[in-house]
């Protein structure tokens, strides 16, 4: 299965040609605002690693993470997909405390569903992954913003992903996870001479 497209949420000035949402009406339920991180993403199953879609190869930068995929990937559950970013490469921001080479996002079972975020934690630790830092989890979207604002800065954040807390089919990705990227943060399309991210 293919990795759905992130949506950006309206105002999110780094959007840069992406698609945004307009539609917001869903936002009166219980968010949970993750840091978006400026990795490379790959998924996980127990057959396989690869990046937006089978068939994308992980690069060569994703060795690290290929080799813990190696020691993780017998105990995904058959047809779930473990999706994160492969960080041991530097890309746009020069991380020095990153809890892992590959950091989980979002878990998809059988059905083609992302787990909801509290079952997402439960999984990664029974996986022994980590996952990416919470900055708010609430009711209000002006709070995740600020929440992003008060801890992080456009020089050691990418920005941050909104998301429902409880499950989410497929068919409503798009609707109910959105970012929020900022304007000065750079797109680099592939790392820079392997230069490497600092690690907890």
């Amino acid at each position: 299965m293919t990795h759905p497209r992130t949506h950006h949420l309206p105002g999110s000035s780094g959007a840069a040609g992406d698609l945004t949402q307009p539609d917001l009406s869903w936002l009166d339920g219980e968010l949970v605002v993750t840091e978006k991180l400026d990795g490379g993403l790959l998924t996980f199953t127990r057959d396989a690693i690869h990046g937006r879609s089978p068939g994308d190869d992980a690069r060569p930068w994703d060795r690290p993470a290929k080799a813990l995929w190696a020691m993780t990937s017998h105990r995904i559950p058959d047809d779930w997909r473990v999706c994160g970013e492969s960080m041991w490469a530097r890309r746009g921001i020069a991380y020095s405390d990153l809890p892992g080479v590959f950091i989980v996002f979002g878990i998809w079972d059988e059905t083609d569903t992302l787990l909801g975020w509290d079952d997402t934690v439960d999984w990664a630790r029974r996986l022994e992954l980590p996952v990416v830092p919470v900055l708010y989890r609430g009711g209000s979207i002006s709070e995740a913003r600020a929440a992003w604002a008060g801890c992080r800065t456009p020089r050691n954040s990418e920005g941050y992903v909104v998301r429902a807390a409880g499950r989410i089919p497929a068919a409503e990705f798009a609707v109910k996870v959105l970012a929020w990227v900022h304007a000065e943060h750079k797109r680099v399309p592939e790392p820079d001479d392997f230069a490497v991210n600092e690690f907890a």
